[in-house]
């Protein structure tokens, strides 16, 4: 066997981190000449350093974490519903202390949602909820952009329609797959508010107004017991000094001004501030799962308020210095990867070697945080390639990282492939790439039917179908030593979605009011299946219920009765 194929060993594999990484900004764009450069002294380095320390961190010191069984580090989704469904036994299980019960997407792996073809307002705001969660704990939020410009990610829409009005099939090896940085960065601009902010926000604001009251009190207070104290000291004027030592002792048990002036000083010296303020801090930093508001923006907690706290419990005079959007929300450009003319194989090596890279910069900026990778209109040729790649190398070096994308899979596979290459089997790519995400949910939204769905469901927005999930569904998987019963309660769930917030939740039969038909064809109010209960003309006779709430009435006389569901 020739030196070429012979193995190396272990402790030989070289580090493929540079030092020249850590001069990346929070906005990074990079020409595909220099990445590629940037690579290939990466991959030819043979005597780089090994993996730097602060890579291996306890769990216990990662910002926005906790512990759980079979050695997994759990950080939350950012909608408890998702947490305790997909991440635990239905959230049997509570966390660590300030948890809010259920579990958690697990560091080093990959979630992946599939959008609606007609709308994304489900999917985006499952997006919003997990980067809006990766802000407020402190974690980096990274997010390539897969387009050059708007013009690049719009492109598809001119090339829908022909000139003589006929639509064509999408193409998309011609670079229009993916968000430009513009879109992510009004995607940024509408994460959700922040509940917990404002919550701990009017707390402090509501103590600091009860400690100023109560020191108004306490001076008034100590103005009456320093005059009564000078009138018995002129009366005593000839007393020596033992005396009043003694007397001042005597009166630290007592109820009256001494008290009053031991909490003015305390109050005076900030001892009671300062207990308050880690008080609140406390319980803002172990919030595992925040609640969001989405109607509002998390922006506007920051851009308008000139003195706000910190939430660390700071208070600061500027707050572009610590805005968490501009500190934790890294937008980076891999259009690079996004070539004419290369192969689904090129573009998914480029497309690795970019993400890798970024990952390495954005840990020497930040060694001691979470990384939430977040690929938005993943191009999924490119990242059947790409992917498997990248998760294997979390996983071997051991990194916080949680990956979560977003496909458009009818767009794949309705593409042309004049331009691609005609070996690539799109359904076979689209399958490797499920099959390379830990779980995969489809998000189906009732407004893109042409039929409305049945009155059972008039309550609810879409449904959420769980296509995977690695617990159940994987082999050879580092997760299949989980109990069982951690699986999903079931394969497809009901999404309700209104002005504020979402809420994914088991399938279940509604109560008659909600149900044209009736929920029953053998209950006593719906009256459902009794085709001789009517009355004399040959019409169904009424029940107590509500109109609507059983079986629809025959309108002409000898008419046959039927269920509306």
């Amino acid at each position: 066997m020739s030196s070429s194929f012979r193995r190396r060993g272990k402790g030989k594999v070289a580090s493929t981190s540079t030092p020249s990484t850590a001069r990346l900004v929070a906005v990074v764009s990079l020409s595909s000449s220099a990445e590629n450069d940037a690579f290939a002294d990466e991959t030819s380095s043979k005597s780089s350093t090994p993996p730097s320390p602060s890579h291996v961190t306890l769990p216990s010191s990662l910002p926005g974490t906790k512990p759980w069984t079979n050695n997994l580090t759990l950080t939350s989704f950012g909608l408890r519903e998702i947490d305790s469904f997909f991440f635990s036994s239905g959230g049997e299980k509570s966390g660590s202390s300030g948890g809010s019960g259920g579990g958690g997407q697990p560091l080093q792996t990959f979630v992946m949602l599939e959008e609606d073809r007609l709308t994304d307002d489900l999917a985006r705001s499952l997006c919003r909820y997990w980067c809006g969660e990766g802000v407020a704990q402190g974690q980096v939020v990274v997010v390539p952009a897969f387009a050059s410009s708007v013009e690049v990610s719009l492109s598809c829409l001119d090339s829908a329609v022909t000139a003589d009005g006929s639509i064509c099939e999408f193409d998309v090896t011609d670079g229009s797959e993916g968000s430009s940085r513009e879109e992510l960065n009004d995607f940024a601009m509408s994460l959700p508010r922040n509940l917990h902010l404002d919550k701990f926000r009017a707390k402090m604001a509501a103590q600091s107004q009860s400690t100023t009251q109560e020191d108004d009190a306490n001076n008034n207070r100590e103005s009456f017991a320093i005059i009564e104290e000078g009138s018995e000291d002129d009366e005593d004027e000839g007393g020596d000094s033992t005396k009043k030592n003694s007397t001042s002792e005597s009166n630290e048990g007592l109820v009256n001004a001494w008290q009053y002036r031991k909490s003015v000083q305390d109050a005076r010296s900030g001892m009671r501030l300062k207990t308050n303020n880690n008080t609140c801090s406390s319980d803002l930093g172990s919030v595992y799962c925040h609640s969001f508001d989405l109607s509002r923006r998390m922006w506007d907690q920051f851009a308008s308020n000139d003195n706000a706290v910190d939430g660390d419990g700071m208070h600061v005079d500027r707050p572009s210095a610590y805005n968490p959007l501009v500190r934790n929300i890294r937008i980076v450009d891999c259009s690079s990867s996004s070539s004419t003319t290369a192969t689904t194989t090129t573009q998914g090596m480029k497309l690795f070697q970019s993400l890798w890279k970024h990952i390495q910069a954005t840990f020497s900026i930040h060694p001691t945080t979470v990384i939430r990778l977040f690929l938005h209109r993943l191009p999924v040729g490119a990242g059947s390639v790409a992917l498997p790649l990248l998760m294997a190398k979390i996983r071997k070096e051991n990194l916080p990282v949680v990956v979560l994308a977003t496909i458009r899979p009818w767009r794949w596979l309705s593409a042309s492939s004049a331009h691609s290459n005609s070996n690539v089997n799109k359904l076979d790519t689209l399958s490797s790439l499920r099959t390379t995400a830990d779980t995969t949910l489809s998000l189906d939204s009732f407004l893109s039917l042409r039929i409305p769905p049945p009155p059972e469901f008039s309550l609810l927005s879409g449904i959420l179908t769980v296509r995977k999930c690695a617990p159940f569904t994987s082999v050879s998987h580092y997760t299949d030593t989980v109990n069982w019963k951690q699986r999903p309660l079931a394969e497809r769930f009901g999404v309700k979605r209104d002005a504020r917030k979402v809420t994914v939740q088991l399938l279940h039969l509604p109560p008659e009011e909600y149900s044209k038909g009736g929920s029953s064809t053998s209950g006593v109010r719906s009256g459902g299946g009794n085709s001789g209960g009517g009355n004399d003309d040959g019409c169904v006779k009424k029940t107590d219920s509500t109109e609507g709430g059983g079986c629809s009435t025959a309108k002409h006389l000898g008419s046959n009765v039927s269920l509306d569901f």
